[in-house]
């Protein structure tokens, strides 16, 4: 082979590599440009995935917008967890937590607000409406020449029907005790501090049947008078109390429209007619107790209608309230004896008040005021206490999904510090009520309620 020869196969030979080498070059450095381009495209799905979290979770954006001033704070439903005490060993509250959305990565301010507004909506507690202490003025200044309600003035007769509500839910325990059980024992405690003269009658419903399908239209017609007008017989109504068994449904419309039809005898113009309602849930049996409450505002019996939700979620409360509202009487969460008795204590108030004036033992001077200093007392001390419990339960949530790694710092502080304004504007809005509630102490009744109604922008005429 000549030398020029094996130049030239050496040449060409060289060029092919080069080429070779240069075409791997390239087609290495496409890969990772597309490799590269692909790294950046999930990155951005990532980002845009945490940044948009809201709407993976729908049902976090359907939740209700966590209260901003004191009238929503007072309106907001207790929620499912109200009562409770968070711990890692509660199993029921640990099991709805877990289902929440992880943060693990960044998300947008309105998907955390959403974030709070669930934790919110599960542990909120009932803050006390300021308006019952209008209702309980009136309950002190029964008979007074200043009420121009006319159920709140003096009448011949007093008679007072409670309705019970004995639906399957009522077994349900509190405090190692059934619903029932507390129930019975505040009725009959009410029921015997009623003065002679008075008379007392006890509608139950729900008591037969079941809570299956099957047995939904019997137990919805199961509303029965067990107990009629008449004054206190311990031994009777106990009896009528201890037959009483929580089994079925919640026939709420049709209690009311009986209790009406009972009272019917006994007209407003000779008659003060007191209703009791206790209920722990909504209506289920296809009735509509709104549009009977209005009934009963309209009828010639002209009640003083007191609604009292026994524990009951957020659906019930605003059904419950809803009827009270209609009927132009109140409405409380309660969620223990001693609150259950508390509100059966309205009554008691105008019972004495009516007692003392068939005696003629009462004149205008010994009214009571409309608040006194304990009872403020109590009152602030409900919201202090049911304030310090939320934001424990809030806190504690949190600190608890962040140390299970469900939370980032940055989530983690920002709802951190949501539950602690939310205390704040809590501690700040009882110190606000806590100063009209004394304004108030001393104020006629008419002056009173203007004083309410103007600072809490209610409309309780």
């Amino acid at each position: 082979m000549s030398k020029n020869l094996f130049i030239t196969i050496l040449v060409i030979c060289l060029s092919f590599a080069i080429t070779g080498c240069q075409s791997a070059d390239d087609k290495s450095d496409g890969s990772k440009e597309a490799e590269m381009k692909n790294e950046s495209s999930i990155l951005n799905e990532q980002e845009n995935d945490e940044k948009n979290l809201l709407s993976n979770y729908p049902e976090l954006s359907s939740t209700p917008d966590a209260p901003k001033t004191m009238e929503e704070v007072i309106d907001y439903p207790a929620g499912p967890y109200a009562n409770a005490k968070f711990d890692k060993n509660n199993e029921e509250i640990v099991k709805e937590i877990n289902q929440l959305p992880a943060i693990k990565g960044s998300a947008d301010e309105e998907f955390l607000e959403s974030y709070w507004n669930q934790l919110l909506s599960l542990f909120a507690v009932d803050y006390k409406d300021p308006q019952i202490m209008l209702e309980k003025l009136k309950a002190k200044s029964f008979g007074s020449p200043e009420i121009e309600d006319p159920r709140y003035q003096f009448k011949e007769n007093l008679n007072v029907e409670i309705i019970l509500d004995a639906s399957g839910s009522m077994k349900a325990q509190v405090k190692g005790r059934t619903k029932m059980e507390l129930a019975k024992e505040a009725i009959d405690t009410f029921a015997s501090s009623l003065p002679k003269g008075s008379k007392v009658a006890l509608r139950v419903y729900g008591h037969k049947g079941t809570g299956s399908d099957k047995d939904k239209e019997m137990s919805c017609k199961a509303n029965e008078k067990v107990y009629d007008f008449q004054s206190y017989d311990k031994s009777k109504l106990n009896q009528s109390l201890k037959d009483v068994e929580a089994k079925g449904w919640t026939p709420v419309a049709a209690s009311l429209r009986e209790a009406q039809k009972d009272l019917s005898q006994f007209p407003a113009e000779q008659n003060t007619n007191i209703i009791f309602l206790v209920s722990d849930g909504i209506e289920t049996c296809d009735g509509n107790p709104v549009e009977v409450a209005k009934s009963l505002q309209d009828s010639s019996v002209k009640p003083i209608v007191n609604i009292i939700g026994f524990d009951v979620d957020a659906e019930g409360q605003k059904q419950l309230q809803d009827v009270a509202e209609n009927a132009s009487g109140s409405y409380a969460n309660v969620y223990d004896l001693d609150e259950l008795n508390s509100e059966f204590n309205r009554a008691e108030e105008i019972a004495k008040q009516w007692e003392s004036w068939k005696s003629k033992a009462l004149n205008n001077n010994d009214l009571e005021q409309y608040l006194n200093t304990s009872e403020i007392s109590e009152f602030t001390y409900d919201w202090s206490y049911k304030r310090i419990k939320e934001n424990n339960n809030l806190l504690g949530v949190i600190l608890y999904l962040k140390d299970k790694g469900e939370l980032t710092d940055e989530a983690y502080t920002y709802l951190s510090d949501k539950a602690k304004r939310r205390q704040k504007d809590v501690f700040k809005y009882s110190k606000e009520i806590k100063s009209e509630l004394h304004k108030v102490n001393d104020a006629s009744y008419e002056e009173t309620k203007s004083l309410i109604n103007e600072k809490f922008n209610k409309n309780n005429d």
